[in-house]
């Protein structure tokens, strides 16, 4: 199929695809001056947008890269390992804060304003 095919199959975008084979995280067959994608392409291009969708940048997932369209997977654990300590901050950071908001606004509902 051609890359408009894999576009609608995987729900990225043409632009999205190109970058992703210009970034090294996607390495396409070529049949002339155009690229040949495999349903095996596709669903690899599926889960470069799953990982972008869990906040992993495009940097990130070259680095995962194994092969040609394979990841190393101990790495993808490594990685989400890391990825989900740092969600696990955030969170506690944003529980904090929305501790402070409400307690402001106490603070300046019990004020004559």
């Amino acid at each position: 199929m051609f890359i408009g095919e894999a576009a609608k199959k995987s729900g990225a975008s043409e632009r999205a695809i190109r970058l992703y084979e210009s970034m090294g995280l996607l390495a396409v067959a070529r049949l002339g001056n155009y690229r040949v994608f495999s349903e095996a392409d596709v669903e690899f291009i599926r889960l470069i947008k799953e990982g972008q969708s869990l906040g992993l940048h495009l940097s990130e997932l070259k680095g995962l890269v194994d092969g040609e369209n394979d990841f190393d997977w101990g790495k993808v654990l490594q990685l989400l390992e890391h990825k989900q300590y740092e969600i696990a901050l955030q969170i506690k950071t944003l529980e904090a804060k929305s501790v402070r908001i409400a307690e402001y606004r106490q603070s300046i509902a019990q004020c004559d304003y």
